[in-house]
């Protein structure tokens, strides 16, 4: 008997449950797909960089310098074991300016375009990008560079091995895939490298050999390495791949736990309003022998109930969402690589219907113990009237004030030691702060901008009077919407920010957007020496025609040495000429005759800093020259008169510098540059590629946060529409009535929409300046020490943040309106 009263509550109350529920889905949904594509996303990581060591019996590495050729040796040749794999890497010049990358056949990610694979001595296969200077059946001759302890060239004997065949290696096998790269079996590697060393050794052990025993010879064997298993050892590659963190599922998760906080409060709000309204039910429940126990069990039931059926929804409404997702992911080639199909574990499955289910429960337990208070006799009055206003607390006040000072005051000093840990606590406990004082701040935030909705008349006055009559119910219908808002905006700015420092910090690295040179070529005189390769006269015009190309210009070029450092690529600037093309007009000021130019990273590469004075020196001389900061990227900088004089007959116009247009299309005017590099075997760097991938990486996560944050605002959205219902029916009686003293429905309605409006601008612009205060602080605490902070605000972004919100409000009003015109005024003469 108890249960059946118990479920038919539920199942009478199931309209005014929907909106909670509809929360629950939605946030549960969020996490699933979250951890479905993050789970997957770690599968294909795996597949691509461990593959081959997950399906090893045991794997070796060590850390640092590697295992030699004599642990290789040694492990081999243990009983135990039947067979090893080495993965390595071997780097040699195949022409003065050209380097060629080889490395172990790999077990996986490859294609076969032509010939065969390697399986003997002296053999290779070559990527398509070897294979277009050397095809099947012919030659590669390779010069390895063989340094002693002191890192002094020892050797430099050519080694030939015969191309056997061509392949694709796939996105899989970076090192093999970018770039003249080879494959080779052991034995050919170590004939390239005599000084080879391996990153790890995969081990298959014997049959019937003991794991535990092979573990134990293995340590002995190779005694600097580290024994694991395959799994083990791959898991450990993908947490080195990402510096042992996990920042996308991080962020994911983070995201995942703001709709699930932000679905709790609407469910806790729907709970406390609807539970308001049972006031006389619940009384009546008691008054007829019902415990307190009782009462208590209802309220919770229905939570559980509503819990477990909502988030079940949810996993499945995630797991349709990450499945869609990935065949967007897969379409699209966002260079992830990710497996054919959804990765489902119990973890995904699991987790988020625990999560969804506990935090319904804990969102209904204070509307629960609310609900035990109501006194029997309460079924035996009339209701109190709905407009009694509520007073915000003493302690709540001194609760909100402590834990903003604190937050803030953590937030300041993460700034300044640039502490991200207390940087993140202080800020959720200052933004706990701020929805503890929005009971405070949301009703007289009403009321400063409710002078101008009373401009509308009676219904603007009503609205302004309604949102501020209850200010926790206004408080919880805002508060869902500020977590939305303030998380957008602070991504937002920071991106841009972000955007701004970093684009800065590239400019003081290369102030060049593409530079394309020729290289070196040996001198003539069949010496050693180094000299610079000239470009051919048409290419100048060329690149200058190419797409997105703004300006160019070609400058000198020739190989100097810096100090007792060998010879190095270095450019002649006229800055009388070069002003259009070069970002930094502080750094071209700075190279006057008698200056050497160099970047951040070259300082540190020479271990010189700004104001010290270097012999440099190359085929027409030497002299001392002052070094100022100049953004070249790894290229010397020199004014065109100390190059010429310098560079002797060894100078040739061998560089093109280039300016892109600022509306250029990154991508395409790359392209574009690199068909003529490519035409004509020149070489293209520069800082475009950098800046189009930070450009793009922010842009893709504002777009990647901005949508996922868009799932707070929905559940924001049904938070802010289920308040005004629920209050639409608290205030049944109360309408009615209105309309009994001539309200008309365009009133009414304009009443709700008014309300509705308040509430959703308030929560905008109050999650605006949050976000503001978040993104200033929280970048400068992820910023280096040395790197100033460069605040941008995108307001055209902020503008349209604070224009959805308040089409919130209007959509959240438009069911509600709909319910409150029906109420006729007989009604409220009756009531009266």
């Amino acid at each position: 008997m108890a249960t059946s009263w118990r479920t038919a509550g539920i199942a009478s109350r199931g309209r005014r449950l929907l909106s909670a529920a509809v929360a629950i889905v939605i946030g549960v949904a969020f996490l699933t797909a979250s951890l479905a594509l993050l789970t997957t996303a770690r599968q294909g990581m795996e597949d691509a960089v461990a593959a081959g060591v997950r399906d090893a019996d045991l794997v070796l590495t060590v850390d640092g310098s590697g295992i030699g050729t004599a642990g290789y040796d040694a492990a081999s040749a243990l009983d135990e074991v039947a067979g090893v794999r080495g993965e390595t890497v071997v780097t040699a010049e195949r022409t003065p300016d050209e380097w060629v990358t080889g490395a172990s056949v790999p077990t996986t990610g490859t294609t076969l375009v032509e010939g065969e694979m390697p399986d003997v001595a002296g053999e290779v296969v070559v990527n398509t990008e070897l294979a277009e200077h050397v095809g099947v059946g012919e030659e590669l001759r390779l010069t390895p560079v063989v340094f002693d302890a002191e890192e002094e060239v020892v050797a430099r004997d050519q080694a030939g091995v015969d191309v056997v065949g061509v392949a694709d290696f796939g996105d899989t096998n970076p090192m093999l895939s970018f770039g003249p790269a080879f494959a080779a079996t052991d034995a050919t590697l170590r004939q390239v490298d005599p000084m080879l060393t391996y990153g790890s050794v995969m081990v298959e052990l014997a049959e019937g050999a003991d794991e535990a025993a092979a573990r134990e010879a293995l340590a002995d064997a190779v005694p600097e390495a580290t024994v694991m298993t395959g799994p083990e050892a791959a898991a450990d590659r993908v947490s080195m791949l990402t510096g042992g963190t996990d920042v996308l599922g991080a962020i994911l998760l983070g995201f995942g736990a703001v709709a699930l906080l932000t679905a709790a409060i609407v469910i806790a709000n729907t709970f406390t309003i609807t539970l308001a309204q049972r006031t006389g039910e619940l009384a009546l429940l008691r008054a007829v022998g019902a415990t307190t126990r009782q009462v208590r069990s209802l309220v919770v039931l229905e939570a559980v109930v509503l819990g477990l059926v909502a988030s079940a929804g949810g996993v499945g409404a995630g797991l349709l969402a990450a499945l869609g997702l990935l065949v967007v992911g897969r379409r699209l080639g966002l260079g992830i690589p990710l497996p054919d199909g959804l990765a489902i574990t119990p973890t995904v499955l699991l987790v988020p219907l625990l999560v969804g289910s506990v935090v319904t429960l804990l969102a209904s337990l204070w509307p629960a113990v609310r609900a035990t208070r109501v006194s029997p006799l309460a079924a035996l009055r009339p209701s109190g009237p709905s407009g009694e206003r509520e007073r915000v607390g003493r302690v709540r006040v001194l609760l909100a004030l402590l834990l903003v000072t604190g937050g803030v005051a953590a937030m300041v000093h993460a700034a300044t030691s640039r502490d991200v840990l207390v940087g993140v606590a202080g800020g959720v406990v200052s933004f706990v702060g701020v929805l503890v004082a929005a009971v405070l701040v949301v009703p007289v935030a009403v009321r400063v901008l409710g002078v101008l909705a009373r401009a509308a008349g009676v219904p603007g006055r009503l609205a302004v009077d309604n949102a501020v009559r209850n200010p926790g119910r206004a408080a919880a219908t805002s508060a869902a919407l500020i977590v939305g808002v303030t998380l957008i905006t602070m991504t937002s700015v920071g991106a841009a920010s972000g955007q701004r420092t970093a684009l800065g910090e590239i400019d003081e690295e290369y102030s060049v957007d593409v530079v394309v040179s020729a290289g070196a070529q040996y001198a003539e005189d069949g010496t050693d020496r180094v000299d610079a390769s000239a470009v051919a006269p048409d290419v100048l015009d060329q690149v200058r025609a190419a797409a997105g190309v703004e300006t160019a210009h070609a400058a000198d070029t020739a190989y100097l040495s810096v100090g007792e450092a060998g010879a190095t690529e270095a450019v002649g600037i006229d800055p009388s000429r070069d002003g259009d093309v070069l970002r930094g007009s502080e750094q071209l000021a700075s190279l006057v005759p008698g200056t050497l130019g160099l970047s951040d990273a070259m300082l540190g590469i020479y271990g010189l800093e700004p104001g010290d004075r270097v012999e440099v020196g190359g085929a027409g001389g030497s002299a001392e020259l002052e070094v100022v900061p100049f953004a070249m990227g790894y290229s010397l900088a020199l004014h065109a008169d100390d190059l010429t004089a310098l560079g002797g007959d060894a100078v040739a116009e061998g560089t093109v510098l280039v300016r892109l247009a600022d509306d250029a299309d990154v991508g395409e005017a790359m392209g574009a540059v690199g068909d003529v590099a490519e035409e004509h075997g020149l070489h293209v760097e520069g800082s475009a590629a950098e800046r189009a991938v930070v450009t793009q990486v922010l842009d893709v996560l504002v777009l990647v946060t901005t949508a996922l944050l868009g799932v707070a605002v929905l559940i924001a959205v049904v938070g802010i529409a289920n308040t005004l219902s629920l209050s639409v029916l608290e205030r049944h009686r109360e309408h009615a009535l209105l309309r009994g003293l001539g309200l008309t429905r365009g009133q009414m309605r304009a009443m709700l929409l008014v309300e509705g409006i308040l509430l959703a601008l308030v929560s905008a612009l109050v999650g605006v300046l949050l976000g503001l205060g978040y993104a200033a602080l929280g970048v400068q605490t992820v910023l280096p020490d040395d790197v100033p902070l460069q605040l941008a605000v995108p307001w055209g972004r902020v503008a349209v943040i604070v224009g959805v919100a308040l089409l919130a409000g209007v959509l959240a009003s438009v069911l509600p309106a709909r319910r409150a015109v029906r109420v006729s005024p007989a009604e409220g003469l009756a009531a009266a």
